[in-house]
């Protein structure tokens, strides 16, 4: 219709209710008079040629159409030819809806939405324009589509009888079969192979239980040693306070036998330290030195103005000296054993309790890291070993350093998330059924909070980790959650209703979704 010079049908040019719309197109044909403003531009013979065109059978044949002022009947003959016939007529002045007073206003927002439209119809041609091309290109692609198929018929009414199509088919078949057999042939190669590795895989399987069975007979003797252990701690300390008992008690007896010695004449004292000094006071028997101890105690009685208490007296700190010596020596040695087995013991767990440590400080620094913070645990050694400790050091703030997490210094926040992080990096190590914490998110940050929570999440909800309870009052919105994970919401109070099944929470939750999805489509 562009192309015969036409603006557009005399419907585009009414702005009507639908009512009346369907009224002009049934009645008056309006959406088939093309209109052109312009008369000039419109080539009546061509139009009347496009209007007049009979269909596939012999109808239609007649139109009405507008060029400027001048209104174009074709109708053809009935007879003959049925030649095309154009009636003209001038087009009259308008009678109705031409009295009213036009507002210049109205006028320019009119002859606006005019040339917007008409730059709309543009578009909208020069996209059809576009349709056009597409399809004869579709058009061109369909004929050669048409031309390959006709040579490809060509190709079958050419091809050779039915017979030789037979036997080239049949000796087809035969090549096949072959090559099913083939095929077959190494299926049943694979199908041995895969029984091979079966029995391997049978063998590899029995070979993991008698391993498994190792481990648990290896852990069963562990516990046992770990047994003995203890027991022998809990001899080895028994027996520390026994020694450090009798040193304290042999060295206050030593002290009164110092003092004896300190009290006897300058005479004693000498040929004491002389003894001691080159070793004779060793060299004597015990019955030597009984004998000689009869002979004194002879010439003591015949001297009248002996004291005979002082003889009983060094006679009893003679005894009670050599039975302190004796057991101090059994001390020594008992020492002596008891640190030697100590030093054993150690050597055995202290390297795995190091690793032990090691292994979990590691998580707990990849913990902190992840919120942007610092944390190390270290073992803190003492010669008590009931004063062994797990030291925890945390840096919160860039401009500060490791400290020790204690009670004082750092807040209850902090606490509270070194403490979940930690028992996060016992996790793995641990083998309890199941852990639970209460309220461990209360007096963090949401950075914090947010931060443990997706942790414990990526750390609990392993298949091999064991049961996890958080019990917390209240969570933060969008928190990440696992398939592994149930949330169990409890209501209690007084409020609560009587009646059973109000209240339910699901059903909230999901009416609450789908009032959410139904108002997010709407807007």
């Amino acid at each position: 219709m562009k192309d015969l010079g036409f603006d557009g049908y005399a419907i585009d040019k009414i702005d009507c209710p639908d009512g009346l719309l369907w009224y002009l197109r049934r009645e008056v044909n309006m959406h088939r008079t093309p209109i052109a403003l312009d008369g000039s531009k419109v080539d009546v013979g061509r139009a009347m040629e496009a209007v007049s065109r009979l269909g596939p059978r012999g109808e239609g044949a007649g139109a009405t159409f507008i060029a400027g002022s001048v209104i174009n009947t074709v109708q053809r003959s009935r007879y003959g030819r049925r030649a095309a016939q154009n009636l003209t007529r001038d087009l009259r002045p308008a009678r109705s809806l031409v009295s009213s007073a036009v507002d210049p206003e109205e006028k320019r927002k009119l002859d606006l939405a005019i040339q917007e439209a008409r730059q709309a119809l543009e578009d909208g041609l020069e996209a059809r324009k576009k349709k056009v091309l597409d399809t004869k290109k579709h058009l061109a692609t369909l004929t050669a589509k048409i031309g390959a198929n006709k040579t490809k018929l060509k190709e079958l009414e050419n091809a050779p009888p039915v017979d030789k199509e037979r036997i080239r088919l049949k000796q087809k078949l035969l090549d096949i079969s072959k090559k099913r057999v083939e095929v077959a042939k190494d299926y049943k190669q694979l199908i041995k192979a895969a029984i091979v590795d079966q029995i391997a895989a049978t063998r590899s399987g029995i070979e993991f239980l008698q391993v498994c069975a190792n481990k648990n007979a290896l852990e069963a003797l562990c516990q046992q040693k770990d047994e003995r252990y203890r027991r022998a701690l809990a001899e080895f300390e028994e027996a520390d306070r026994i020694f450090l008992a009798a040193k304290e008690e042999a060295k206050r007896k030593r002290d009164i036998s110092v003092d004896l010695v300190r009290r006897m004449d300058r005479e004693f004292q000498e040929q004491f330290a002389k003894m001691e000094v080159d070793g004779s006071i060793h060299e004597r028997s015990v019955e030597q030195l009984r004998a000689e101890l009869e002979v004194q105690n002879a010439n003591l009685d015949m001297i009248m103005q002996t004291n005979p208490g002082v003889v009983e007296q060094y006679e009893r700190r003679k005894a009670e000296i050599e039975d302190l010596t004796k057991k101090i020596e059994d001390r020594e040695k008992q020492c002596i054993r008891l640190e030697r087995e100590i030093k054993n013991a150690r050597d055995n767990w202290q390297p795995a309790l190091e690793r032990l440590v090691a292994s979990i400080g590691k998580k707990f620094s990849a913990a902190f890291d992840r919120i942007g913070c610092a944390g190390e645990i270290r073992i803190s050694p003492h010669d008590d070993y009931e004063k062994w400790a797990i030291d925890i050091l945390v840096k919160f703030r860039n401009k500060e350093k490791l400290t020790l997490l204690t009670g004082q210094r750092q807040s209850g926040g902090e606490r509270s998330l070194t403490t979940i992080l930690y028992l996060m990096s016992l996790t793995e190590e641990a083998r309890t059924p199941f852990s639970l914490v209460d309220e461990i998110n209360q007096g963090m940050d949401q950075r914090a909070e947010r931060a443990v929570h997706n942790s414990m999440v990526e750390v609990t909800c392993k298949p091999d980790s064991c049961q996890y309870f958080l019990i917390t009052p209240k969570l933060l919105p969008d928190l990440m959650y696992h398939e592994r994970m149930k949330v169990l919401c409890v209501n209690n109070g007084e409020w609560l209703p009587d009646e059973k099944g109000l209240g339910n929470m699901m059903s909230m939750i999901t009416t609450f979704v789908h009032i959410r999805d139904r108002s997010s489509r709407a807007g």
